[in-house]
């Protein structure tokens, strides 16, 4: 799941058959001022729960959307300044400490005036670098350089589990090496589509002139980069494609790799990596990009590698680069106004310094009773997923006992880690921020490569501990919840169980439903690539999720652009159960098997409620369109309506009937999990 509401008063009653009874009122964290009481909660529930606040709410300026997370995070950013502004005016900081390295950071990149005054010099050597390259060895050297440096060119690579032996480290290499979001912006004819590539054009051109060339030097340097990176779009997969597991995964020899791509092999030596074996997502990727490298002119591949650069680059340098690269940005989000610079400098420490960040953060904003508490909503949702799928009335038992088994396995991580990444070797200095990323880059870049063939360290976390996320990991099988995400209105110790299970239990049981989505059911107890399903129940899991797919097909996000049902069929799953697992979670405490109204409603009803509250979230058109081609979760309203409209305890709590537009017959209701 990739956002505060405080109390308002009770403003009128939900317009559904309820029994009378003696209601208490108290201070919630259900926001009934939000409702649009000229919708019906039996024909959208979304707009209904939160449509008047959509109504009156303007977007800020400085975002593409407005809500529930980004509330929080923007509440988070703002505790992170006070630790970093409390930090950076501390005298004689000890040297290579959390305290040093996340102050001195900050200090660099708060730096504007001097920022400024050096223009783009602190890249111009690589530039240089660049353009003195006058045959294929070089070209090769180079990106080899970059990828060490701090840059990804032409493709991507990283090091962790190896899928089908998830146990050790390996390296993988996939597609990549594209500045717009994805291949298909390179090819689609909407209206908007071609707005953002005459942006991202536009783009390339002002960097160059900001770098000294003239227009018609950067016109030809923009029409390059966007020949080699429309080269590059047209060997890659669709989003949808890059789904399915198995069909990318390929593990191969490395002396077998200039079979598949010519001159990968002295490629990976300059690049340090010397194992037996590499996996290789993608070989008909390499296999073109070993063509576009051999054919290209190579003034075009020169082009496109000082591009890339700078479009790393441009956020930290003088204010003209940041500036244009915020114009490209308007055009892609739909955002009106820059970030704050510190906002944007908090999110870079964050980024790069996120251990020693998050334990500052945590020792300040994570109370123990947090980390208490959810560890119980957790080994709740976890143990009526068992009962759960005990009660499946399509699976075979012999499969059961094996998603049991996978199940049981799970490992939770709450709040931040048990042990902090170790970055007292990286050196940071308050006057020079470029320096400063080329050092986090290169102690990250090592430290991935003194992991290759070693065994995985499963104590770690791919997020920071105040990020607002949580994220299930197939090869380690585990679920896990960032500190930040564990306050309100996401998880509260002092409210009801109705509101903590609508908010914070859909979410743990988002995150366990992906353990069993359409990719993380392929993978076994140990997170190991492996087929455990009976060929008759993978074919009966697979035509329900074909209903999914077909439902959310049918929903239409912004102007013509439908929910792409495939791209978005993982989320969709885990959206669907994990609003049911946390239900059937929330009926086992007491409060569920009680009518006690609270603020008029009933504990159904203020569930349901707080499920629709998370996804409270107004967007920019130009980020709904963004999110239909790149992102595999849907839009909010469907994100509530989708999982509802299959609920039977939703239609009994608002009196859902067959002439409301929230009704789907049963024959057509999803339910996998």
């Amino acid at each position: 799941m990739k956002k505060y509401l405080r109390f308002l008063p009770l403003l009128l009653l939900i317009s559904c058959n309820q029994e009378n009874k003696t209601a208490s009122v108290i201070p919630d964290q259900i926001d009934l001022s939000a409702r649009d009481t000229s919708v019906r909660p039996q024909d959208n529930f979304f707009l209904y729960a939160n449509g008047d606040w959509l109504k009156k709410t303007e977007i800020p300026a400085e975002y593409s959307s407005w809500g529930i997370f980004t509330i929080v995070y923007d509440t988070t950013l703002s505790h992170l300044r006070f630790l970093l502004d409390s930090l950076s005016g501390v005298k004689d900081k000890v040297q290579n400490t959390p305290a040093q390295q996340c102050a001195d950071l900050y200090i660099s990149g708060m730096d504007s005036a001097g920022i400024d005054k050096k223009g783009y010099q602190p890249v111009k050597s690589e530039l240089d670098g660049i353009a003195a390259i006058s045959n294929t060895k070089q070209l090769t050297e180079e990106i080899a350089k970059e990828w060490i440096s701090n840059h990804s060119p032409f493709f991507g690579y990283s090091v962790s589990a190896d899928e089908r032996n998830s146990a050790f480290y390996i390296a993988h290499f996939y597609q990549g090496g594209l500045g717009l979001p994805n291949r298909d912006y390179y090819f689609n004819q909407d209206s908007s589509v071609k707005k953002i590539r005459t942006a991202y054009e536009h783009l390339i051109f002002k960097y160059f002139t900001l770098t000294g060339s003239d227009s018609a030097s950067a016109v030809q340097h923009a029409s390059a980069v966007m020949k080699v990176e429309t080269a590059l779009a047209k060997i890659s997969k669709t989003p949808a494609a890059l789904r399915d597991p198995v069909a990318n995964y390929h593990k191969l020899p490395l002396k077998s790799l200039d079979k598949v791509m010519p001159g990968m092999v002295s490629l990976l030596d300059l690049m340090m990596i010397h194992e037996d074996s590499v996996i290789v997502g993608q070989p008909a990727f390499y296999k073109g990009l070993g063509q576009i490298l051999g054919q290209s002119k190579l003034p075009d591949l020169k082009s496109y590698l000082q591009f890339h650069v700078l479009f790393d680059d441009a956020p930290y340098l003088s204010d003209s680069f940041a500036t244009a690269n915020f114009e490209y940005t308007k055009v892609l989000s739909g955002r009106k106004k820059q970030n704050e610079r510190w906002k944007r400098m908090t999110e870079l420490v964050d980024a790069q310094l996120g251990d020693a960040l998050g334990q500052l953060y945590v020792e300040k904003y994570f109370p123990p009773a947090a980390k208490q508490r959810m560890g119980e909503l957790v080994d709740n949702l976890l143990s009526t997923y068992a009962e759960r799928i005990q009660q499946l009335d399509w699976m075979s038992d012999s499969t059961k006992q094996k998603a049991l088994i996978k199940l049981h396995a799970i490992i939770k991580k709450i709040g931040y880690p048990d042990k902090w990444k170790d970055y007292s070797s990286i050196k940071i200095v308050p006057d020079d921020i470029i320096q400063n990323l080329r050092n986090t880059a290169n102690y990250n870049y090592k430290r991935d490569l003194n992991r290759l063939g070693k065994p995985v360290d499963k104590t770690e976390w791919f997020e920071t501990p105040p990020t607002i996320d949580a994220y299930y990991d197939p090869t380690q099988n585990n679920i896990n919840f960032p500190a930040g995400i564990l306050q309100p209105p996401m998880f509260n110790v002092n409210t009801d169980d109705a509101v903590n299970y609508g908010a914070i239990g859909l979410v743990i049981g988002h995150e366990i439903t992906h353990g069993f989505d359409d990719q993380g059911r392929q993978f076994d107890a140990q997170g190991n690539l492996k087929d455990w399903w009976s060929k008759e129940d993978a074919v009966k899991f697979k035509q329900r999720v074909q209903h999914l797919i077909q439902q959310y097909n049918g929903y239409v996000a912004v102007d013509t652009f439908h929910v792409n049902g495939e791209l978005t069929q993982g989320e969709n799953l885990a959206d669907n159960g994990g609003l049911a697992i946390a239900y059937a979670a929330f009926k086992k405490t007491h409060e569920g098997n009680t009518d006690t109204l609270i603020n008029g409603l009933t504990p159904d009803q203020r569930f349901f409620y707080s499920a629709a509250q998370v996804w409270r979230l107004k967007r920019r058109p130009e980020n709904l369109r963004s999110q239909v081609l790149n992102d595999p979760h849907s839009a909010p309203m469907f994100r509530v309506n989708g999982p509802m409209s299959n609920m039977p305890a939703f239609y009994k709590a608002f009196n859902v009937q067959p002439a409301d537009k929230m009704y789907r017959a049963d024959s057509v209701r999803v339910k996998v999990w």
